[in-house]
């Protein structure tokens, strides 16, 4: 069958390409955007050990901070920065240099340098926060194996490595030092090191490991303490979800005593906050993470940074809402839906500019949504029929979609005997993405590990590149349904056609319209075994097997009978289901991307919504939908028109 695939072989090196960098993308920051924030925490917090007073105290000290001072301006320069705020930025970071180089007051330092810090984070959209609250047990775990030697075992920097170093191991226990210090700042030097000193980075370490350890720091100073457990971690269960993890983990003790208060109640809160981390119940909620990032977009939009209020309810609806989004369907699909579309609207009203009580009903309806769903989450965990049923229902409905295609193809091959020396092309396809839905099981901490935005762009990217190929076959087989000698045509073209390399188009072909079945069904089924009770985890397996069972009994019943319909019909029918299927996808595909936040999203006037079809109420998934069908009566219409014409003549 002559598919327009010849150069398939460099499309599977783009789709590699593609794939790795959203790995990158999410396993790498930019180290240049973390070398200047840590360098700029860094310039701010020893300058005053450097300068006082216009006179200089130490001259090594004054000359890592003119050092720094001209590196952080240096560093900045290879940044992508937004022109109108990139001249402010680079403006300030000047006025720093000049400012270090005069000795400025230590006050003048510190406020440039976060005034530029936090420009710098706005306009680069650098994530300072972490997606998950770290755990402090891992956190201890860490420091024991890494920094116990210099910093000692209660973090006083009297480590068996101590004596003799230069500068000095920091004191964890100095409440003057570690009350100014963020676990960011904590988090950068973790992942950065002090260059000059015995500080090393710890590059080893992943984002959250680091993130663990340095909130496990910044709780040192407050176990040495005489604290009430029980009525702290009280405490701590009642803020937690309250006040956005971003604070936490970006505000020093003092800045955030001053949103918690500076009575005793606000000191205990500030210890239950360090102290504490949420237990495995609290922490597995996607639903803490969504409310945490709609309180960040609802603060950052009401200080006028739009693009960045904007990224958050995205982030809380991919990182929040998503991952448990097959048990709320569970329960109940309608309010499912709801909550999907509540989730949309803020980001409509965001990206609408509409007036910040207008986003705040959104957001506040929103939450208001997300607390419904978390009473219902709080049910027990699924039971082994409950989760069989969902991972075979699952499997089955993604199964069907891609099984549908293949079997239609194979049917149209098997019609002729030339034709079917490429069945091993398209077996091989189907197969090969099968196994690596397998290997995609196994591997599904990393998947899943991918940030909820490049998992939609991975979804939309491979449903656009289906749709093509799909309304591409389908035209191909409405237009030689036509053909008076379809037999001939296909013994004599498509044979011909049937060689060397073109046959791997139809393996590609095989391979993509499982392959993305395959990779959203990792995602649900990893959703069901994290709400699957420990004992019953077979359940998912045995349930996929059921799937595969029925998909297996579909497949041989349909090619068993389908050598009974007439060619030139199957022909017909095949083009107007395959034709159905890629308006279906490229519904979904745009669906995913704008779930992504690489399209905006434009409300339809009427809300309705039917995933099956593809059908959602946006404007650009619906307009996509209706140009591509379009577009497909048209090429239909002139291929009839054309065949007419060569009956005439």
């Amino acid at each position: 069958m002559r598919l327009p695939l010849h150069p398939i072989p460099s499309y599977f090196l783009y789709i590699f390409i593609f794939f790795s960098s959203l790995q990158v993308s999410a396993k790498e920051k930019d180290s240049n955007i973390q070398s200047v924030i840590h360098l700029l925490d860094y310039l701010s917090k020893d300058y005053p050990t450097a300068v006082r007073d216009g006179e200089i105290l130490d001259k090594a000290e004054y000359a890592e901070m003119q050092e720094f001072s001209a590196k952080i301006f240096n560093l900045t320069q290879k940044i992508k920065l937004p022109s109108e705020s990139g001249r402010s930025i680079f403006s300030d970071l000047s006025d720093l240099k000049i400012l270090v180089r005069d000795k400025a007051s230590s006050k003048k330092i510190k406020d440039i340098a976060e005034k530029a810090k936090w420009a710098i984070i706005k306009a680069t959209g650098y994530e300072v926060a972490p997606l998950n609250w770290p755990d402090n047990t891992k956190g201890q775990s860490l420091y024991l194996q890494n920094c116990v030697q210099c910093h000692g075992p209660k973090g006083a920097g009297n480590g068996a490595l101590a004596n003799g170093l230069k500068p000095a191991p920091a004191n964890f226990l100095n409440d003057s030092l570690m009350a100014n210090l963020s676990p960011f700042e904590a988090y950068n030097t973790v992942k950065l090191g002090v260059e000059g000193t015995a500080m090393r980075s710890f590059t080893e370490l992943t984002d959250r490991e680091a993130w663990d350890l340095a909130f496990y720091v910044k709780s040192l100073r407050f176990q040495k303490q005489k604290i009430d457990s029980i009525s702290l971690k009280k405490i701590f269960d009642q803020e937690f979800g309250n006040i956005p993890l971003k604070d936490v983990a970006t505000l020093s003790d003092n800045e955030l005593m001053n949103k918690l208060g500076s009575d005793i109640q606000g000191q205990k809160k500030l210890k239950a906050l360090r102290i504490f981390s949420p237990s495995e119940k609290m922490s597995q909620s996607s639903l803490t993470i969504a409310r945490d990032y709609l309180h960040q977009a609802l603060s950052s939009y009401k200080n006028g940074s739009k693009d960045e209020a904007r990224q958050k309810a995205l982030a809380a609806y991919l990182e929040g809402i998503e991952p448990v989004e097959v048990r709320l369907k569970a329960n109940d699909p309608e309010f499912t839906s709801q909550l999907e579309q509540n989730m949309m609207d803020v980001r409509q009203a965001i990206e609408q500019g509409k007036n910040s009580s207008k986003v705040e009903n959104k957001i506040n309806t929103a939450l208001s949504t997300i607390d419904s769903a978390e009473k219902m989450m709080k049910d027990e965990k699924l039971n082994y029929w409950l989760s069989f049923f969902l991972a075979a229902s699952i499997m089955l409905r993604e199964g069907l979609e891609a099984f549908l295609i293949i079997a239609l193809i194979l049917a149209l091959i098997r019609s002729t005997p030339r034709a079917k020396k490429a069945l091993p092309y398209i077996h091989g396809g189907w197969i090969t993405a099968i196994l690596m839905g397998v290997a995609g099981w196994f591997l599904s901490d990393w998947i899943i590990g991918i940030s909820g935005q490049n998992r939609e762009i991975m979804e939309g990217m491979i449903s656009l590149v289906a749709v093509i190929v799909l309304a591409f076959v389908g035209f191909w087989l409405h237009n030689h349904s036509h053909s008076k000698k379809w037999k001939e045509f296909i013994e004599k073209k498509i044979g011909a056609q049937l060689k060397g390399e073109k046959m791997i188009g139809l393996a590609f072909f095989s391979f993509m319209v499982v392959f993305r079945e395959a990779f959203e069904s990792i995602l649900f089924l990893q959703a069901i075994g994290l709400e699957t009770q420990s004992g019953d985890q077979s359940s998912i397996g045995f349930g996929v097997l059921a799937a595969f069972a029925m998909i297996g009994l579909l497949a041989f019943l349909f090619l068993k009978y389908s050598k009974k319909i007439p060619v030139r019909q199957l022909f017909r029918y095949s083009s107007w289901v395959i034709t159905l299927l890629a308006v279906i996808l490229i519904g979904k595909g745009i669906h995913a991307i704008q779930e992504a936040g690489w399209l905006s999203v434009t409300g339809f006037p009427v809300s309705f919504k039917i995933d099956w079809l593809g059908i959602y109420p946006t404007l650009e998934s619906l307009i996509s939908q209706l140009v591509l069908l379009g577009i497909l009566m048209l090429l239909y219409y002139l291929s009839n028109y054309r065949n007419r014409i060569i009956k005439i003549t």
